[in-house]
């Protein structure tokens, strides 16, 4: 009987190392999904940005079959929406016009821009057929997105370029309330950004044509881009994330080559996201300037249009032009 129990015993105890084992492998086939899970979640970011062009090589870029990065876009529409993305880090990476970082960093939110991706892009339109260039607006109104942002400061600087110093007036609005009032001829000048001055163009069909390309007039002056909108990245997360921070780059300085090379890769997704026709993007493709340069290569120009900002609205800039540390160096 003893040896019966023993037996049984031994047996039992078989069974239970078995069951222990089967245990653990069971274990271990539902922990290791949960590990690649983790690991694919350290491999993803989130760029946050307005709808405009400056996201338009990450859309392109995420379809990369050997990316070593996967971007995620959260769009942000007012000024308000993205300072709070900022302060709750929300994103790892901002896409925004290059004063908008410039005034926050002065003020003592650690953003760094990693490179500028956006020039001009940006035209004074009319619906007058007489009018060819600024010349030809002494005594006009001149529409503009918003007081003392980049299209405002640009036309005074142009105004003041051309001595043209209380001969032309400046009125704002909102973007889409200016597009509708040039569609209607309530108003006739106007300048816009693209892809918005496309869809009027294409709903107008001909009557509204360009006076003054501010990358062109930019040019002319200075012999260099116009710098518009960059990407920064929080400081103390880039501190500890260098890899990422050029895996990002990497990737976004191919979705640019990808573009130039082929434009139409990027109509679709472009048009879901701004909620826009496909022609309207294909035709502003022409009249969007996008180039990588990362912050360092770009500093130069960078300084030269906040020194342009600077003496015409100081606090678009934050009142000085931003230290090194404003410029992310890998």
């Amino acid at each position: 009987m003893s040896r019966i129990r023993l037996h049984s015993f031994k047996i039992l105890c078989l069974c239970f190392v078995l069951m222990m084992v089967a245990t653990g492998c069971e274990e271990k086939e539902r922990t290791e999904p949960t590990k690649k899970s983790t690991e694919s979640k350290e491999s993803t970011v989130t760029l946050a940005s307005p709808k405009a062009p400056a996201v338009f090589p990450v859309l392109v870029a995420t379809e990369q079959p050997d990316a070593q990065l996967h971007i995620d876009v959260k769009t942000w529409d007012t000024l308000e929406q993205f300072l709070a993305q900022v302060q709750e880090k929300e994103a790892q990476f901002f896409a925004a016009p290059l004063n908008v970082g410039a005034n926050m960093y002065t003020k003592g939110i650690p953003l760094q821009l990693i490179h500028v991706n956006t020039w001009g892009s940006m035209y004074l339109a009319s619906i007058d057929s007489e009018v060819r260039n600024l010349r030809d607006l002494e005594g006009e109104t001149i529409y503009l997105p918003g007081p003392g942002g980049p299209p405002s400061i640009l036309t005074e600087f142009l105004i003041n370029k051309e001595q043209l110093d209380g001969k032309i007036q400046l009125a704002y609005g909102a973007i889409p309330d200016i597009m509708q009032q040039l569609a209607n001829g309530t108003i006739k000048h106007a300048v816009l950004p693209e892809p918005a001055l496309s869809g009027l163009r294409v709903k107008l069909q001909g009557e509204l044509h360009e006076v003054v390309d501010y990358q062109s007039m930019w040019k002319s002056t200075f012999g260099e881009d116009l710098p518009s909108t960059g990407i920064f990245v929080h400081k103390e997360w880039a501190e500890k994330h260098p890899k990422e921070v050029a895996d990002f780059q990497e990737l976004y300085r191919k979705g640019v080559e990808d573009i130039h090379e082929q434009p139409q890769k990027v109509l679709k997704p472009a048009a879901d996201l701004l909620s826009m026709p496909e022609p309207v993007i294909s035709q502003s493709m022409d009249k969007i300037i996008l180039g990588f340069k990362d912050a360092t290569t770009a500093r130069q120009e960078v300084e030269r249009y906040f020194d342009v900002l600077l003496q015409i609205a100081p606090e678009a800039v934050g009142g000085k032009q931003p230290d090194d540390d404003f410029y992310y160096d890998l």
